[in-house]
């Protein structure tokens, strides 16, 4: 079984490596041991989704093509098109069945005519998404994930307050080629948002942060060597007389 995962991972990374996915996979993962739900949060999630996924090929690999898998926190939340209701009960019934899944969102949708340019036409407006919240000072990018499917854009994660969320709401409505906003974010409680401020507090509190002035501002001050291969304030060392040979 063990050989089933790694074949299958290495299936997934083959699969997946256009520059588009590959931008929006490394904007989406950025500082991942900071997201609310923790390191080892992201690291179950995404052995549930890995868990999925395998029971997908393994059952149909129309699943596995078809349907997109996204956790958090335990959430599974199913998009995608395919071409039967059979084929969406299955997939539901499997994601149900990976160990540490507490709900099964299902946005499966009985498969239409799909052309390529729709499919590019997802993958730009997730792309630029995650570039848009990525550089909104305002908003916690980290703990937003975007899926988007047939011009749905699917939200999941954690929101700060209500303003922060329906700002994420506004970006993605006024994206272009976004047809349609449906968010599974909740908000944050109010431990996590005194944890976080905590978190903040010491963070801005740390001997470690310096601005970058001040680190300019030592290297420029510092005493240089006369020599790359001498020390500074070296000592020197008499030589001593060498006898003749002839």
């Amino acid at each position: 079984m063990k050989y089933k995962y790694l074949f299958f991972i290495c299936l997934m990374g083959l699969s997946g490596c256009s520059p588009l996915s590959f931008f929006s996979a490394g904007i989406g993962s950025l500082d991942t041991s900071s997201q609310e739900r923790g390191i080892g949060g992201y690291v179950t999630d995404q052995e549930i989704k890995t868990r999925i996924n395998v029971m997908f090929f393994e059952h149909n690999h129309v699943l596995h093509h078809k349907v997109n898998v996204n956790v958090y926190e335990g959430r599974v939340l199913l998009t995608g098109s395919i071409q039967t209701k059979k084929m969406r009960e299955d997939a539901i019934r499997l994601a149900w069945q990976a160990p540490g899944v507490k709900t099964v969102i299902n946005e499966i949708e009985i498969e239409q005519a799909a052309s390529v340019g729709g499919y590019a036409t997802d993958k730009w407006v997730s792309t630029k998404l995650h570039a848009l919240l990525f550089l909104d000072g305002n908003v916690s990018s980290r703990n937003y994930e975007i899926i988007v499917s047939r011009g749905i854009v699917y939200l999941t994660g954690i929101a700060k307050d209500k303003r922060e969320l329906d700002a994420v709401i506004q970006i993605a409505r006024t994206t272009k080629h976004v047809k349609k906003v449906v968010s599974y974010v909740r908000l944050m409680t109010l431990y996590e948002l005194r944890r976080r401020k905590l978190y903040n507090e010491r963070q801005s509190e740390s001997p470690l942060k310096e601005s970058l002035e001040a680190r300019k501002s030592k290297i420029k001050d510092a005493p240089q060597p006369t020599r790359w291969d001498e020390p500074l304030d070296a000592p020197e060392i008499p030589r001593k007389k060498t006898k003749e040979l002839w």
